[in-house]
């Protein structure tokens, strides 16, 4: 009885907080008659949806995720497309965007990131937006890591540029943990010219 009592407080004071502080939030954004789909509309046309790399010949769907239940990053439902991880910014805002996708596809079926370390600095990445933004950025250094290895240093920057950062598996497939012994990030710097 004490916890549903609590609860129903609890409940109270959100509700009354959303009604003081909620509305003017979404009204500040949005006009008056529909703030919901304008500030939704607005969202949809900066999200990523194509990433193309010249030099090694991709041009792909960028699909949208996030964590998996067990806590990391998502990837792409197909192998030929790449992946925003929707927790980090969107590719052209400051900070670091983080894109992943696919290497080594089972059955030697083509992958979108199976050329990404032929890389080198200097290569272009571009990303293009739902309504047809193109942000350039150009390739910094390639690294890679072990698959137990903190990559934090790929999801923060703190020098006030934006920038974005690939990712895909590399090193030899470990049969044992279905999985790749390493990770391989590029690292790229929104093109300023």
């Amino acid at each position: 009885m004490r916890n549903a009592r609590i609860a129903g407080i609890l409940l109270f004071l959100f509700a009354v907080s959303f009604a003081v502080f909620g509305s003017s939030i979404l009204n500040s954004s949005a006009s008056p008659a529909s703030p919901a789909p304008a500030l939704s509309a607005l969202v949809r046309a900066k999200l990523p949806v194509r990433l193309t790399i010249p030099k090694i010949h991709v041009d792909a769907a960028i699909e949208s995720v996030g964590l998996t239940p067990l806590g990391a990053v998502d990837s792409p439902k197909e192998p030929a497309h790449a992946a925003w991880f929707n927790l980090s910014p969107l590719p052209g805002d400051i900070g670091s965007s983080v894109i992943d996708g696919h290497f080594g596809w089972k059955d030697n079926v083509p992958a979108v990131f199976d050329d990404l370390s032929a890389l080198r600095a200097g290569d272009a990445v571009q990303v293009t937006n739902a309504e047809g933004t193109v942000s350039t950025f150009i390739v910094r250094e390639l690294r890679t890591y072990d698959w137990d290895e903190s990559v934090a240093v790929v999801f923060h920057s703190n020098d006030g540029a934006a920038h974005l950062n690939l990712i895909t598996c590399g090193g030899l497939w470990d049969p044992a943990s279905q999985s790749y012994a390493k990770r391989l990030v590029v690292f790229t710097d929104k093109d300023t010219q």
